[in-house]
């Protein structure tokens, strides 16, 4: 029997007689309900992007780190998912400095500001890594690789598509309850993931079930801020070789027991098959 195709209308609708305050986690602040007259949020991205008419309401917390929060938006255009990054004064992006190597940035001033960490550096680095991961997402999914469908970007806020439905979000592999045939056919389309992100010449830098979610019996990989470019990264080699021992160990919970040189191996050959048409 055939899916009925929601209507966005009735997502919206649902989520109004059910809905929760959000938290005002690291300077979003909560919805201005009472204010008229002043901006609906006090975040500024999330105020750009719901006066660009994507989501009139910010629901609820999906999930929060020490880089970016996860919020569920909803509107007449049904449910998106707004990933908020902390501020760059709070943010400690763990590492940055591994990934950003080789990475071309065109004005000497932003190179300088970069090396020496001062205030414009940081936020510079933040509107890097912000931008980077927004272009990642757009380009990995035109390669073949079933991530967020990235929506729009403003300020510190990336707008994508939300990975769940009016129940609630997809929960990540790593959570998932999965029988050994769908831990199974999860395992294959990670590394078919893993597989189609180096034919497009890049490599995840975090890639495991905790950046893996599960919806609709598929896999979809998110988180990718920290993207390196397989050719020009001086430690790209390094990378993927550990996104293959993570991937590798974080599906042991399910009773697999892939050997990391193995699937390495797998994702390579993949890597240099000719896309089917």
């Amino acid at each position: 029997m055939s899916r009925r195709k929601p209507d966005p209308t009735e997502h919206h609708e649902r989520f109004q007689q059910r809905k929760r305050e959000p938290k005002p986690i690291r300077g979003v602040g909560k919805l201005q309900q009472g204010n008229t007259e002043g901006p609906r949020f006090e975040d500024r991205g999330l105020q750009r992007l719901h006066e660009a008419g994507y989501f009139n309401d910010l629901e609820y917390e999906v999930r929060s780190g020490k880089e970016a929060t996860v919020y569920v938006v909803s509107g007449q255009r049904g449910l998106l998912a707004a990933k908020v990054y902390t501020d760059e004064r709070l943010r400690a992006f763990k590492n940055a400095h591994e990934y950003g190597e080789g990475r071309y940035v065109a004005d000497s001033r932003v190179q300088r500001a970069l090396r020496e960490r001062s205030k414009t550096g940081v936020s510079k680095e933040q509107a890097l890594w912000i931008g980077e991961e927004f272009m990642q997402m757009r380009a990995l999914r035109e390669a073949g690789v079933p991530v967020p469908e990235a929506v729009d970007l403003a300020g510190r806020v990336i707008l994508m598509q939300f990975i769940g439905d009016e129940d609630g979000p997809a929960p990540r592999v790593a959570d998932a309850d999965l029988s050994s045939e769908q831990a199974e056919a999860a395992l294959e389309e990670a590394i078919e993931a893993m597989s189609r992100m180096l034919r497009a010449g890049r490599i995840h830098g975090d890639f495991s079930a905790f950046n893996l979610l599960w919806w609709q019996d598929h896999v979809v990989v998110i988180d990718f801020p920290q993207v390196v470019d397989a050719e020009r990264h001086p430690r790209a080699e390094e990378f993927l070789e550990r996104d293959a021992r993570s991937l590798a160990m974080s599906f042991k919970r399910f009773g697999l027991n892939p050997e990391p040189g193995a699937l390495l191996a797998e994702v390579r050959r993949r890597a240099r098959e000719k896309p089917a048409s």
